[in-house]
């Protein structure tokens, strides 16, 4: 009777998990979409850190070996399934984050007084701005159609697409 009980007691907890994966719960993931079409998805279970070097980003998931994309090959990368109302993220000192929404591009980590611009295709500065240490800088791209647009921020520059 007892190994009955506990054979269906480890049944109802192993489908749990399964209950709870098939109740509509959004798997929360880091999608990098690359300009030949392709969608490259990092589950953010495995802890993605994405990092920027010049003309390069960066993806190391927990206890791989870091995967390198050359920025002029990425359209754009974005999270899908995280929780609305979580707008401002928690930056490690030494850290510059790049946020971009529908029409505003947000960067976090900058040092006071770092300059901060978005520049057309074309090279043409369309938008400087100096940033407050310790706070969000945020530049609005309502006046732009979309394309491709590069930021600068405290001497590194993201090519990123406005759709």
């Amino acid at each position: 009777m007892q190994k009955t009980f506990l054979l269906f007691l480890g049944l109802a907890l192993m489908a749990l998990p399964m209950r709870a994966q098939g109740a509509g719960l959004p798997v929360q993931k880091l999608n990098v979409h690359m300009m030949d079409g392709q969608v490259v998805t990092f589950l953010l279970d495995q802890e993605p850190v994405t990092t920027f070097e010049p003309g390069k980003l960066i993806i190391q998931t927990s206890g791989d070996a870091p995967i390198m994309y050359l920025l002029e090959n990425v359209r754009k990368y974005t999270y899908e399934g995280l929780p609305e109302g979580i707008n401002t993220p928690v930056v490690a000192p030494g850290t510059v984050m790049v946020r971009q929404g529908k029409d505003m591009v947000a960067i976090d980590g900058l040092p006071d007084k770092a300059n901060v611009a978005i520049y057309a295709a074309d090279g043409k500065l369309l938008i400087s701005r100096q940033a407050v240490g310790g706070q969000t800088t945020v530049l609005p791209m309502t006046a732009f159609p979309a394309g491709n647009y590069i930021i600068n921020a405290g001497g590194a520059s993201i090519k990123f697409v406005k759709q």
